[in-house]
């Protein structure tokens, strides 16, 4: 069978308008009713609420999946709403040494000459004093 110009103008547009078949993953799913899940929870609904309804609207999700995802998005949110530029950084990245000004200030603010707090690595292990 040979093709004609406008067979194959038909054929490009009928495959450039197939959509894919793909399924959401669990993650996307969430993120999508993101906002409004908490919503819920601000107005006082409870995770198992939230975990049954979803349940019900077919949503197949475990608690603690749901928990983990929950908090990896409001993770993500909270770093999207840090702007660029509003803490001190370097070219590379990295927060910059403090000055000794600023050394200064932060050790003259509330120190109090007492003990030395130990360290959880520092502490002496004693044998039971009760023998066997």
């Amino acid at each position: 069978m040979k093709l004609t110009a406008e067979d194959l103008q038909r054929l490009k547009e009928g495959i450039n308008a197939l959509k894919p078949n793909r399924r959401l993953t669990l993650r996307e799913q969430i993120g999508a009713i993101y906002g409004p899940l908490m919503k819920a929870k601000g107005r006082g609904l409870t995770n198992a609420q939230l975990l049954d309804y979803l349940r019900e609207q077919g949503i197949m999700i475990s608690a603690p999946s749901l928990f983990r995802v929950l908090k990896q998005l409001a993770e993500q949110k909270a770093q999207r709403g840090v702007k660029r530029g509003s803490h001190h950084s370097s070219e590379n990245g990295k927060r910059p040494a403090p000055t000794t000004s600023e050394i200064a200030r932060s050790a003259s603010v509330g120190t109090v000459e007492s003990e030395p707090v130990p360290r959880a690595s520092s502490f002496r292990v004693r044998r039971d004093r009760d023998e066997i």
